[in-house]
């Protein structure tokens, strides 16, 4: 076996400037067969810096809306109304606005990369002398970035007693299953099983299962039952390190066929310039593909146009950029299958219907 370790950007979700400093890491995946758990070997928290330039909300797209209002109707039907929610690690408050409009929880925030003035959010991270009463944590896209997540819990635990906590997270399962190699990344830390997400709370969970076209896992569980044994497991040597390539073998065969499907004439754009655009085009370069043939990655976060993708450097524009630019000669690739139809309607209005779309 050939054991990898790759150099990634840091921060996909950190659109920078062209001639802006830019930060790598390197990746090399283990798994701990004990708890059928893993995580990036070679990851440094000092390098995954999470500032007023990240930008993860993709509140902007109908079918996120549609999920985030799954997510909140799922909690209602565990608490009754009243109940205190507190989401820790809000990002831009996008689900923690939609809570309060809903009105069924008294809901509160922390994130220190929160941008609004919502006064029932707190620009700031939690620590062990916090104590706070809640009946509900949510920790949506959370536990993902945070290295030995099991100790975070317990953290969560001290700060917020026995309360329920929802942890909504990425599925290693649907990755792997899908091939989806654009979605390892450096600041993702740790990638979940099902089984892996349940022993963190040695399998009491209240509820478990899929969202999102099932890209997303969550369990709901309470904070009083994070298992000792997770982090016993975690501490001894049941770690394999993985081979990247035997992780996706189809990863060198779809670049090469996308890279096929290019006309002389024609350039390619991909929708969404978040973590899936970032680690996709990183990897079509590496292995061989044309930076001259991308014209620029697309997204409907106004917050990133004008910017760059990390590593890279391929430019970001809007959508009404790329509406005026492209011709049915060139080729889109959507990054994620699931806004394929709210952008393929969108093509259809403005006359692209000839367009050639994939999605990754």
């Amino acid at each position: 076996m050939t054991i990898q370790v790759l150099r990634v950007p840091t921060v996909p979700n950190c659109p920078v400037d062209e001639a802006g400093e830019q930060s790598f890491g390197l990746l090399s995946l283990r798994r701990n067969s004990r708890l059928d758990f893993v995580e990036n070997g070679e990851f440094d928290p000092a390098i995954a810096v999470y500032d007023d330039n990240y930008q993860n909300s993709q509140a902007h797209s109908p079918k996120f809306q549609d999920h985030m209002r799954s997510v909140l109707d799922l909690l209602k039907r565990q608490l009754p109304a009243g109940s205190k929610l507190v989401e820790v690690g809000c990002g831009k408050g996008d689900f923690l606005e939609l809570a309060i409009a809903d009105g069924h929880f008294l809901a509160y925030g922390y994130d220190a990369t929160y941008e609004g003035s919502n006064s029932r959010i707190e620009k700031r991270y939690l620590d062990g002398t916090d104590r706070i009463e809640a009946d509900l944590v949510v920790l949506r896209h959370v536990l993902e970035h945070i290295q030995r997540p099991h100790e975070f819990l317990e953290l969560l635990g001290k700060v917020f007693g026995d309360a329920l906590v929802y942890v909504e997270v990425p599925s290693f399962d649907w990755i792997l299953a899908n091939q989806t190699f654009f979605d390892i990344t450096y600041e993702h830390v740790n990638y979940f099983s099902t089984t892996a997400l349940a022993r963190l709370f040695s399998g009491k969970v209240r509820a478990q299962g899929c969202l999102f076209e099932e890209q997303y896992q969550y369990a709901i569980a309470s904070l009083g039952e994070v298992s000792p044994s997770f982090g016993e497991a975690y501490r001894n040597e049941s770690w394999e390190t993985m081979d990247f390539d035997a992780l996706f073998p189809d990863l060198t065969s779809r670049i090469h066929a996308i890279s096929t499907t290019l006309k002389a004439s024609s350039r390619v754009f991909i929708w969404g310039a978040a973590t899936k655009g970032c680690m996709f085009l990183m990897h079509y370069l590496n292995h061989g593909g044309s930076r001259s043939r991308v014209a620029f990655a697309v997204d409907i976060n106004p917050a990133k146009a004008g910017k760059f993708l990390p590593g890279s450097l391929v430019p970001i524009h809007s959508p009404e950029t790329f509406f005026s630019e492209v011709t049915n000669d060139d080729l889109l690739l959507i990054s994620n299958p699931n806004y394929a139809a709210e952008i393929q309607q969108q093509l259809t209005q403005k006359g692209l219907s000839g367009l050639r779309v994939e999605c990754l």
